[in-house]
């Protein structure tokens, strides 16, 4: 192999990451980089920048033009993480494979993108290249002080490793002048990246603090919670960073404060650090990492002013990514949560290290393409199973006959907030009670998977729903046999709380033993003309204001049954609704549990 002053580069995606580690390119190159380097831009807008700033050639798009132009020896391979597999297979696949028939040597292959990994590109490329993932260090510098030394980037060979010794260690002295480099295993290195990760919103932690404790009427600044916090940090890990240290426990002398502060950090600190160890890292790696990063990003805190710090996250977060997913996850979840705990409500400490927990996996889930569950992909099948898996611990936690009561009751409970809301709705737009606003102002509108058969329409709407997406969702779950506490009494519960004058009967339901339908009785809903005339102008008027999507029912569902059996017995209550947030997740994923979580603590009697 060539050294790496006389190896040609093309980077595709060269966007802020790629700038970033630009002067590891500069100290190799010098001056020649215009003659070895190209890059590859989807940024029309700062084309013209790029190559002003960094002295190179920079293409608008053209990937394949760009390297049949410069016939590179290694590709940086840093397009956005959403759309690195469609470039493989589009542009790096035929590019390779004219390479393999016309016998040339192929091109090494930087990967940026945390996801796919190295094995991915040898099966589509070839099984023969060679190819690495790679994290880079995005911490050089706190405020003034240099501290490349305290991060480091992270680097992957594939199981296959075609790397010589001398290549590897090649590869290690261009990233230097950034800092240093970890060697990780595939198997580890999502987890490790994904704990590296769940650093970042420390400086959050920190300003959050800051406004609780200030609208208490306790002065202090975010610089100082950070200071503080830091302080604990090194004491408690006997950790000195190898440049600035000026740090002081006492720098807000409140006990109190400061007990506060050194419990939730602990707290985040030992969570990542027993996720870690269970994820195979070993202890020495782990500690050294974290007490790195927690000491940076306090650091970072302690120094930075706000605007800095936010602009920053800002860059580094790719949107769709990891980093993006992370702070999405703690502005939702995890800061409510911190401010309730700031405020006083210190049982909660362990919900915190759960949560963060939590995120952690699902920016692995991130990490590993899995899709985001944001409100268009959740669906009937996430509210069914949530039920089913709720309504089976409550019957293992409960019993049988006890648990049976509870559900009647949660689900009855749920149903009626369902149909106020609706009432409250139809009432504050001046429309009537009756069974036009009960269907205009449902709360969710899904027409798809469902098989239904009209028994008549007058003296009463009757009809028969032969397939539903509920009973779909549980029999694919395996969890038929749960429904049957869901159908047997929501449809009357959300009419009775909508209007308990109007008349409601459903003879049979497709869960109950040996159901084959669900038999609907509208005692009130006389179906023609002049009654869908009257539903489609109160919906024409309303539009889909009024619809809510399955993360707010789902997350309703699960708050509404996890408040009923608390209030019924709060030990078994807390056992039964852990373990059907734990089967959630199995079920599910992480990223649809923080979706849920999120919004279970809200008001659901509210408009």
């Amino acid at each position: 192999m060539k050294p790496f002053r006389k190896r040609k580069i093309v980077i595709i995606g060269l966007g802020f990451l790629m700038e970033y580690i630009f002067p590891c390119f500069k100290k190799i190159y010098g001056d020649e980089s215009k003659n070895m380097i190209i890059g590859v831009t989807a940024d029309e807008a700062d084309l013209e920048g790029k190559k002003q700033r960094m002295g190179i050639d920079v293409v608008l798009n053209d990937n394949m033009a760009a390297l049949k132009t410069m016939q590179p020896d290694m590709i940086f391979f840093a397009p956005p993480p959403q759309v690195a597999r469609s470039i493989t297979e589009d542009v790096l696949v035929p590019y390779y494979e004219e390479l393999a028939r016309a016998g040339k040597t192929l091109p090494q292959l930087l990967a940026f993108p945390p996801s796919p990994a190295g094995s991915y590109y040898q099966e589509k490329l070839g099984a023969n290249i060679i190819v690495a993932n790679i994290i880079p260090n995005m911490i050089s510098k706190v405020g003034d002080e240099d501290v490349l030394n305290e991060g480091c980037h992270l680097i992957t060979f594939p199981a296959r490793d075609n790397w010589s010794e001398e290549e590897r260690q090649e590869l290690f002295r261009f990233f230097l002048p950034l800092g240093r480099s970890l060697s990780l295993t595939p198997a580890i290195f999502l987890p490790v990246l994904s704990a590296m990760i769940a650093t970042h919103p420390l400086t959050e932690l920190a300003d959050i603090a800051a406004r609780v404790f200030n609208a208490q009427g306790i002065v202090c600044n975010y610089g100082q919670i950070a200071s503080v916090m830091r302080a604990h940090h090194q004491i408690r890990q006997g950790y000195r960073a190898p440049n600035s240290n000026n740090c002081n426990f006492n720098d807000i002398p409140d006990s109190a404060v400061q007990k506060s502060l050194t419990a939730v950090l602990d707290t985040w600190y030992d969570s990542l650090y027993q996720f870690l160890i269970e994820n195979n890292f070993s202890v020495e790696n782990s500690k050294a990492m974290l007490n790195a990063l927690f000491d940076l990003y306090l650091h970072e805190a302690q120094v930075e002013d706000r605007e800095t710090i936010v602009h920053k996250a800002k860059k580094d977060a790719t949107k769709g990514g990891m980093l993006e997913l992370c702070m999405v996850s703690y502005y939702a979840v995890l800061g409510p949560l911190l401010q309730n705990y700031f405020s006083g409500n210190t049982d909660i400490l362990s919900e915190i290290g759960l949560i963060i927990n939590e995120i952690t996996n699902a920016v692995v889930e991130r990490g590993r393409g899995l899709a985001d569950s944001a409100s268009g992909a959740f669906t009937p099948y996430q509210h069914a199973v949530m039920f089913a898996l709720f309504a089976k611990n409550i019957l293992d936690v409960f019993g049988e006959e006890e648990g049976d009561r509870l559900l009647l009751s949660a689900v009855a409970q749920y149903g009626e907030e369902r149909g106020r809301r609706m009432a409250k709705r139809c009432v504050a737009h001046n429309k009537p009670l009756n069974m036009d606003g009960f269907l205009a102002f449902a709360e969710w509108r899904y027409a798809k998977d469902f098989e239904k058969t009209a028994l008549f329409d007058k003296p009463y709407r009757a009809y028969r729903i032969l397939r539903c997406p509920w009973v779909s969702s549980w029999e694919q779950s395996g969890l038929r046999e749960y429904g049957k506490y869901y159908c047997r009494v929501v449809d009357v519960a959300i009419l009775r709380g909508f209007n308990p004058d109007l008349s409601f009967e459903m003879p049979s339901y497709l869960t109950q033993e040996g159901g084959e339908y669900c038999e609907f009785h509208w005692k009130d809903l006389i179906v023609d003309e002049a009654q869908i005339a009257r539903t489609k102008a109160i919906v024409d008027e309303i539009g889909e204001s009024c619809v809510k999507d399955f993360i707010f029912h789902t997350a309703h569902l699960f708050g509404t049954l996890e408040n009923c059996v608390s209030q019924l017995d709060s030990a078994k209550g807390a056992k039964a609704a852990m373990q059907a947030r734990e089967a959630f997740i199995k079920k599910c994923s992480y990223q649809e549990w923080l979706w849920v979580l999120a919004l279970k603590n809200i008001d659901f009697n509210e408009i």
